[in-house]
């Protein structure tokens, strides 16, 4: 709520830090008639997903927009993550031009209004699917998880570091979406701070991986969905390096073991999905990670087709963002 300016005046400076500090939150999300998932069988077998950090920052081109969506529209993909989509005209541009009659459901944003989040207040996630979101808006996830229109999102703890990247809300936001009457898919999306301490990387990964055994025991003791009915993904920019040994199994042991899809079906062949100062990609942050179990709950195990990375090109064969996106197919019981 914004209030007059006469009456901000005479607000007490005191009461005015207290407003400040008091937080509130909230997701914009689009629910259209999915003419593709009314018309169409549903196979479980040939599920297809994408990551992106688009590095939408600031606005950008049209060309760059229209071959985004080019990607998206002919990709065909089930689920869709991206990262950076903070320019409020690109993800206007976005939401405009996908084909909502195959996308049926998109959370276009994911708010944070408070000090010192009212900075970057937007998180910069953007998640969009062929299938249902179940609405969560009746789940009590706790204190700590906040539940925007049936949508469940944490923000992280920040750390200054050297670079602004620290200045943006970096988050994970939780969708259980309906496969079929019997199967269900909670797609977590997630971006982790760019440059900082590894002991604080660490801390937002703990953040992560209790927001989801929250999430998934929640929606389990509310009997929304059984353990062997429920599969579980978790996407996103991680900003730490696939190929870096130590910690990269760090990271998965503190994420509570998850399986790197990517790494699964390519092995020991390295494909990178970061720009790196040389001009050319020299690193992979970027992840899909599926859960097999959570905290000791068996789940509908997910198994993997196959997965590959792709340069999104303007028409001038430019890159339209520093990151390349990740795809992975997979099938689901």
């Amino acid at each position: 709520m914004k209030l007059p300016t006469k009456i901000i005046a005479a607000i007490p400076g005191f009461t005015i830090l207290l407003l400040l500090l008091m937080s509130c939150s909230s997701v914009d999300y689009l629910t259209t008639e999915n003419i593709y998932f009314r018309e169409n069988n549903h196979d479980k077998s040939n599920l297809k997903i994408v990551t992106y950090n688009i590095k939408a920052i600031y606005d950008k081109e049209e060309t760059q927009v229209d071959s985004l969506i080019e990607f998206i529209n002919k990709g065909k993909f089930n689920f869709v993550v991206f990262q950076e989509l903070f320019d409020e005209s690109t993800r206007y541009e976005i939401v405009e031009k996908t084909d909502t009659n195959y996308y049926g459901t998109i959370i276009s944003r994911v708010d944070y209004v408070s000090f010192p989040e009212l900075i970057f207040q937007d998180s910069g996630l953007f998640m969009m699917s062929t299938y249902p979101r179940v609405d969560l808006s009746e789940v009590d996830f706790g204190d700590d998880i906040k539940n925007s229109n049936g949508i469940a999102h944490m923000i992280l703890d920040k750390e200054y570091s050297r670079s602004h990247d620290y200045l943006a809300n970096k988050s994970v936001v939780g969708t259980l979406f309906e496969i079929d009457d019997s199967t269900f898919l909670f797609l977590f999306a997630t971006h982790v701070q760019a440059l900082g301490t590894t002991e604080h990387k660490e801390f937002q990964l703990k953040q992560i991986k209790e927001f989801i055994e929250k999430s998934v025991k929640k929606v389990i003791d509310t009997q929304l969905v059984k353990p062997d009915n429920l599969a579980v993904l978790l996407a996103g920019d991680f900003n730490s390096n696939a190929y870096s040994v130590e910690r990269f199994n760090t990271m998965r042991q503190i994420l509570g073991n998850p399986r790197d899809l990517h790494k699964e079906y390519h092995g020991t062949k390295e494909e990178y999905t970061f720009v790196f100062r040389q001009g050319r990609p020299s690193r992979r942050f970027d992840y899909i990670f599926a859960y097999d179990e959570v905290d000791k709950i068996k789940l509908n195990k997910i198994t993997l087709i196959s997965s590959g990375v792709e340069n999104v090109k303007d028409i001038k064969g430019n890159s339209i963002s520093d990151h390349l996106s990740l795809k992975a197919l997979f099938r689901l019981k």
